[in-house]
């Protein structure tokens, strides 16, 4: 497939239109830029993004370590214990803005990342699959490009107290009735 855009690596110098997209197609709010700005400082971090023309339009992040959004201790405990001591990795953020999708870049993306997540000793990743209120989920094709897959569920209203954690949701606002579907993807 010939195409007009580059895969790179994401640097600390990306971090104001990560947050910019960000908060344009995921979620915005206080807690983002601190987040980020740490995700991007950490060497672990595999942060890859897709340029076009001089643009950023499209990034797939991945934060070492099983951190799941709101906190949920006991589904992070459940991730756990069915890794055991394997490095997991947590999908962080996925998107390609409007104009660019269907062109595979979310797949070019993912092989990158998966290349760069190989180097680091992952064995799993977990992805917590955005699930809006009418039931789209826009990266639901991420996990079909894995072998093994293991479905953790369906948790609904999973974004309940988001916005205690300095996150709001484009769809709902301060109170975010979004589910998740959560998923173990081996790596390797």
């Amino acid at each position: 497939m010939e195409c007009d855009w580059d895969i790179r690596p994401m640097e600390p110098a990306d971090l104001e239109e990560l947050i910019r997209l960000h908060a344009q197609y995921l979620n915005y709010g206080d807690g983002i830029y601190a987040h980020f700005q740490a995700a991007l400082a950490d060497q672990r971090t595999v942060a890859v993004k897709c340029v076009h023309a001089g643009r950023m339009v499209g990034l797939d992040i991945y934060t070492r370590g099983i951190a799941l959004s709101g906190g949920h201790p006991d589904l992070c405990a459940q991730v756990r214990a069915l890794a055991g001591d394997a490095v997991v990795y947590t999908g962080d953020a996925l998107l390609v803005v409007p104009e660019y999708r269907g062109r595979g870049i979310d797949r070019a993306m993912l092989e990158a990342s998966r290349e760069r997540l190989r180097q680091q000793g992952a064995t799993y990743v977990l992805y917590e699959l955005w699930v809006h209120p009418d039931g789209r989920v826009p990266a639901r094709h991420t996990v079909e490009r894995y072998a093994q897959v293991i479905d953790l569920g369906l948790h609904r209203d999973f974004y309940v107290d988001f916005d205690h954690y300095g996150y709001f949701c484009p769809i709902c606002g301060e109170k975010c009735r979004c589910s998740a579907h959560l998923y173990l993807c081996r790596v390797a």
